[in-house]
């Protein structure tokens, strides 16, 4: 991944971000590019902007999807 993606939530919203993208089967978005490469296609509410995310991206987005997840808990622990 470029780093190049910031999202700010509520933690309510996040927490149903969390929700949908969990839900979502990979395989069903997946879509062949023309650079060859299969990329996961994850549409937003906002119908001019989607993601997109070739198999490794998506792994090390879901994995820092629970990362905040786990420091969410913590902070929550903290106050």
């Amino acid at each position: 991944m470029d780093n190049n993606l910031v999202m700010n939530f509520t933690e309510t919203n996040f927490s149903h971000f969390k929700d949908f993208t969990a839900q979502m089967d990979a395989n069903e978005h997946t879509l062949p590019f023309p650079d060859g490469q299969e990329r996961m296609v994850m549409r937003t509410p906002a119908n001019d902007i989607n993601f997109t995310f070739t198999p490794d991206e998506w792994d090390d987005f879901c994995d820092a999807m629970e990362e905040a997840t786990h420091m969410l808990a913590v902070y929550s622990l903290m106050e």
